[in-house]
């Protein structure tokens, strides 16, 4: 059965090397904990535009994560990332250490919606740097083939010269299990600023594009995709990545 989807693996692998090495999230997180298992996590994204503020934009972490019990999924990121200055982007700096952490809430399948909370805090490493909470409702549904997950989050930046809005976002998955290896489907995000008033559509960030999930062998998951942006404050591309080893 695998090596009907080789090809179309490879293929997709291959638009993954061709992009320069960026090691960013873009993860639509699941509601879920399992007990025992560890994770190497890197996950990457590449944004293309033709507005220099918004080329080559880069985000840049590696995590390592543990099932400590059947509900609580606990990691330690490490973020670096290359971000538009006033004359171009920035080289690639390490920026950031995030201690993130799923709870199940309920065992899988015994609600409608299978729920979950994301909690996590991004400490900054330099003093140019602000920290920054996050919290995330996690909710995912089944049925048949068909998974479709959803993140509603909220967050807050911490430490002297952060903000003092609070931000929102929501983020859609949707994927159609034709194999194990091999799971077509799409994305949605949305970051609409701060929630205590509104902007226009176009100053929001809105982005949708077909996503490709599945497993290489037996302990490596991958997940890539591009997104389109369609609204003006999004790059107008953006290759996105993520390659999971569970052991």
């Amino acid at each position: 059965m695998l090596n009907k989807y080789i090809p179309i693996i490879i293929a997709f692998i291959g638009i993954f090397v061709w992009a320069r090495p960026a090691f960013a999230e873009r993860l639509v997180y699941q509601p879920y904990a399992e007990t025992g298992e560890w994770e190497y996590e890197t996950t990457g994204q590449y944004d293309f535009d033709h507005a220099k503020n918004k080329n080559a934009v880069q985000e840049y972490k590696n995590t390592i994560g543990y099932g400590v019990n059947s509900f609580w999924h606990t990691e330690l990121e490490l973020e670096t990332e290359a971000v538009p200055t006033d004359e171009a982007i920035s080289s690639v700096q390490t920026t950031h250490l995030e201690w993130e952490n799923i709870f199940q809430l309920a065992p899988r399948g015994k609600y409608w919606l299978d729920p979950g909370i994301y909690l996590a805090y991004e400490a900054p490493v330099t003093h140019k740097q602000t920290g920054q909470f996050e919290a995330k409702i996690l909710l995912e549904k089944d049925f048949q083939k068909v998974s479709d997950v959803l993140n509603i989050s909220i967050n807050k930046e911490a430490g002297g010269g952060a903000d003092s809005h609070i931000d929102g976002g929501i983020s859609w998955s949707t994927r159609y299990r034709l194999s194990r290896y091999f799971e077509p489907g799409f994305e949605y995000w949305n970051d609409f600023s701060a929630i205590s008033h509104q902007i226009d559509y176009n100053q929001q960030s809105h982005q949708i594009g077909p996503c490709f999930y599945g497993h290489i062998f037996r302990h490596i998951n991958y997940n890539i995709g591009y997104l389109f942006g369609i609204s003006d404050a999004a790059p107008r591309g953006e290759l996105k990545w993520i390659m999971e080893y569970e052991f």
